[in-house]
């Protein structure tokens, strides 16, 4: 009996012991997709409002920008027309946003109504465009933008 009684002691004192070892929780899974969404978000913000801090986190530095005119900027050049003011975009409406995601890279396609005055014209584009985002490290960002305006 004196036996079965420190057994049973021993044995309420280890599952104590293994109930405080649990493993921690791990942290929350959070989608790519999500991730690329907000980043997204973060991008229409910054834009409209010419962050070029907010803007200058979400482009790579490899960032290739291709408007729907047909021009192209690299990262540095795009910065320096939204920064002097010479690009300023008023306002723009989003709708059929998706999102694919393949390993490391993400692609967004949307369509846009975009409004914005550039060298003091002002320009409004319906359009369709892609955006290439690729993780570096733990983070994401926008490698590449194609604008292509609708024509019809």
């Amino acid at each position: 009996m004196k036996k079965a009684l420190f057994l049973t002691a021993i044995i309420l004192i280890f599952t104590q012991f293994l109930t405080g070892c649990q493993p921690a929780e791990k942290p929350p899974v959070v989608d790519v997709e999500t991730i690329i969404l907000k980043l997204e978000d973060d991008w229409e913000k910054a834009l409209t409002s010419s962050n070029v801090d907010g803007l200058n986190k979400i482009y790579a530095e490899t960032l290739i920008y291709t408007h729907s005119n047909g021009s192209v900027d690299d990262k540095a050049s795009y910065i320096t027309k939204i920064r002097s003011g010479e690009t300023k975009y008023e306002s723009m409406t989003r709708n059929d946003r998706r999102v694919k995601v393949y390993g490391d890279t993400a692609i967004v396609t949307c369509h846009w109504d975009v409004h914005v005055t550039a060298r003091g014209t002002k320009i409004d584009t319906n359009a369709r465009y892609i955006h290439v985002y690729a993780r570096t490290g733990q983070d994401w960002q926008m490698v590449a933008h194609q604008a292509t305006k609708i024509t019809e």
